[in-house]
């Protein structure tokens, strides 16, 4: 099994947790092209059918649905912090990003944005520069055979980001001239947007990293992941 060539870090390390900073960003790497023997998709691009924003009133009032979204740059991770309790099975992370994060894939969008009204459906490209992100891992123990596994109950993602880029192709049925001058517009209201976008992306982002982490807790027992 590959997770046999992860570093592991035994509890009893002083330094448990600058160990657990360089075996996370190894695995995260690792995980790049996915894993089948664990079966772990790939993590980079890290693949969504659909991602659906639906915000009700205020200034950004849209349906935005995403679909086949690509998002790219999630394996140059580098992990700034990290904090386990295993006894409570309690994970935590920084992590900032050596490349832009990119979401591309198929876009439509109704509603108002800022009183302006939006409408579109095409390519989209949502650029992120100096992504960061905050994520926390509560889980509990799960005992099969004389093995303990650890499974994660709640897994939370929390994102930063010193600039988001906009392009939606193709909006109000492909007049440039509109759809150019919403760019602009878009890319120049860009910390309201992310404001109303924030709750789903990382909504999505906790959903499918919980999913991947149960499916390699599930498959590697506790002992394995850290001795003690």
């Amino acid at each position: 099994k590959k997770a046999n060539k992860w570093k592991t870090c035994k509890r009893s390390d002083k330094n448990l947790n600058d160990c657990l900073k360089i075996a996370v960003e190894e695995v995260i790497k690792s995980l790049k092209n996915g894993n089948p023997s664990l079966g772990v998709i790939p993590l980079d691009p890290l693949h969504f059918n659909e991602l659906n924003i639906g915000q009700g009133s205020g200034p950004v009032s849209i349906n935005l649905n995403f679909k086949n979204l690509d998002i790219h740059g999630i394996s140059t991770a580098k992990v700034k912090r990290f904090k386990a309790d295993w006894n409570n099975y309690y994970l935590e992370a920084d992590a900032t990003f050596n490349s832009p994060i990119v979401l591309l894939g198929d876009y439509s969008v109704k509603g108002q944005i800022l009183l302006l009204p939006i409408t579109g459906a095409g390519k989209c490209n949502l650029t992120f520069d100096n992504f960061v992100a905050k994520l926390t891992a509560k889980g509990h123990e799960v005992t099969k055979g004389k093995e303990k596994y650890m499974e994660i109950d709640k897994f939370t993602f929390e994102l930063q980001t010193s600039k988001l880029h906009i392009l939606l192709e193709n909006l109000f049925n492909g007049d440039k001239a509109l759809g150019d001058s919403m760019n602009s517009f878009l890319n120049e209201n860009w910390p309201e947007i992310l404001k109303e976008l924030k709750p789903a992306i990382s909504k999505a982002f906790g959903e499918a990293f919980r999913s991947i982490g149960n499916t390699v807790f599930s498959k590697i027992p506790l002992n394995q992941i850290a001795p003690r």
